[in-house]
């Protein structure tokens, strides 16, 4: 009989990963917005978004390579 525990932690723990990320991201825009100028944070708000813009396209193939190594990750670990 197969437990779900261990599998159920990895799920967990790639989820509290990837929100952990959001957050810290999060947290570091509001720490800079107040300390730098405007002008400053400006450019840094255009260059996150030329980046996303240039990245945007490959989001769902990346995202989907993602989600297929997470998958494999749980499947590994079941039979071992």
């Amino acid at each position: 009989m197969h437990r779900l525990g261990p599998i159920m932690g990895r799920v967990a723990a790639i989820i509290g990963g990837l929100l952990g990320v959001g957050i810290v991201l999060r947290l570091i825009v509001a720490i800079l917005q107040p300390v730098l100028p405007s002008g400053l944070m400006q450019s840094i708000n255009a260059g996150w978004g030329m980046l996303y813009a240039i990245v945007a396209p490959a989001l769902p193939p990346i995202i989907a390579v993602g989600i297929l190594g997470a998958a494999w990750w749980v499947i590994a670990s079941r039979h071992r």
